[in-house]
């Protein structure tokens, strides 16, 4: 994984082509997909992981805008345990 974009304790990490994640403090907490993302057969498929959270975007930018929201939202309480 490479750091593409870092705000604070939150990084947005490349996995590989169109798959990004949300990580804090390292520990990843939502996954980006893009079009460009390509699954290589069904043990490859990111969509199917249920224990990650995954947003769908069209692109990159798409991408920038959700960690920047995920981490305006998660820093209000918006992902807090009632």
């Amino acid at each position: 994984m490479g750091t593409v974009r870092r705000e604070g304790k939150w990084t947005l990490e490349k996995d590989r082509d169109g798959v990004y994640a949300i990580c804090e403090r390292g520990e990843m907490r939502a996954r980006i997909i893009t079009d460009e993302y390509e699954p290589q057969g069904i043990m490859d498929n990111v969509q199917t992981d249920m224990m990650t959270e995954t947003i769908e975007v069209r692109d990159f930018q798409g991408a920038k805008r959700e960690f920047e929201n995920y981490i305006e939202s998660a820093e209000s309480g918006g992902f807090g345990i009632l």
